[in-house]
C-alpha cells in the first residue's frame, strides 16, 4: 500500500525515502524504502502511539540481537534509527528487502520433495536463536521471509521474543495479560495467563508448521491432513 507522503529516515550516514507500507502488526509498520545507494530496503517501525516502555525495550533487544547476527537463516539488521513520527520520536531499523514469506511458498505448494530443504533452514535459524538463549515465542509462516535469489528461509520478527542473554536484561518481561503469537500456531502454554514460555514453544509451532507445508494445512483438533498421506515416504 503506497503511503499518502512519502516518510524519510534518516541516520547518522544513509537517508532512506519510505513508499509502501508492506506489513503491519501489533506495535508497527514495515515500509519498502529506497536507500542513498538507490537499492531497495525494508524498514521496521516502531508506532509512536503504542511505543510503551516495555515495547521500546523488546525493540531495542530485536535490534542489538539482529544487528549481531551473522546466520545466514536469521535476518540482519544493517542500521537503525529514529524519526518522528507524530509528536516524538520512533524506532526503526533497516533489513533487506525480500521477495516474499514462507506463506508466499506455501500460497503457491511447495512439492513434497523441496519441504525438508526449506525446513532444514528453519530448524537452522531457530536453533542459532535458541544457542544465544533467544526464544522467538511467535513462530509462523508470516515471520518467516524467504530469498528468492538465495532459494533460503530467514527468521525474523523477534518482536516478542525472550532475550535471556546477558547483554539484554532489560527487564522486558512479557505481562501476563499480553497476547502472545497467532493463536494458529501458540502452544498451550500460550493459551494460559501466567504460564512459562519456553523453547518448547518454539519446537511445538515448528512441529505445524511442519505438517502445513506438507499438507497446505495446520493440524488441529482430529481429522486433519497427515504428513504421511501426503508423502508415504
Amino acid at each position: 500500500m503506497s503511503v499518502r507522503k512519502s516518510i524519510v529516515f534518516e541516520t547518522p550516514f544513509t537517508q532512506y525515502i519510505g513508499t509502501d507500507i508492506i506489513g503491519e502488526g501489533g506495535a508497527g509498520r514495515v515500509y519498502k524504502a529506497t536507500g542513498d545507494d538507490n537499492n531497495a530496503y525494508a524498514i521496521k517501525l516502531l508506532d509512536s502511539k503504542k511505543a510503551t516502555r516495555e515495547k521500546m525495550k523488546r525493540f531495542k533487544n530485536e535490534v542489538e540481537f539482529c544487528r549481531r547476527n551473522r546466520h545466514p537463516n536469521i535476518i540482519a539488521v544493517s542500521d537503525n534509527g529514529n524519526v518522528v513520527d507524530g509528536k516524538k520520536d520512533s524506532p526503526f531499523y533497516v533489513m533487506p528487502l525480500y521477495a516474499g514469506s514462507l506463506r508466499t511458498l506455501l500460497a503457491a505448494g511447495i512439492s513434497p520433495d523441496k519441504v525438508l530443504y526449506y525446513f532444514s533452514q528453519l530448524l537452522d535459524g531457530v536453533e542459532a536463536a535458541h544457542l544465544q538463549k533467544v526464544i522467538h515465542r511467535d513462530l509462523k509462516p508470516e515471520n518467516v521471509l524467504y530469498d528468492e535469489v538465495q532459494d533460503r528461509l530467514l527468521v525474523a520478527d523477534f518482536g516478542i521474543a525472550h532475550f535471556e542473554v546477558e547483554d539484554f536484561y532489560t527487564d522486558a518481561e512479557t505481562s501476563p495479560n499480553d497476547k502472545l503469537a497467532n493463536l494458529q500456531y501458540a502452544a498451550p502454554e500460550q493459551r494460559s495467563r501466567g504460564s512459562k514460555v519456553d523453547y518448547p514453544a518454539d519446537i511445538y509451532a515448528l512441529g505445524l508448521i511442519l505438517n502445513e507445508m506438507f499438507t497446505g494445512l495446520v493440524p488441529h483438533g482430529t481429522k486433519y491432513k497427515t504428513i504421511s498421506s501426503v508423502a508415504p515416504e
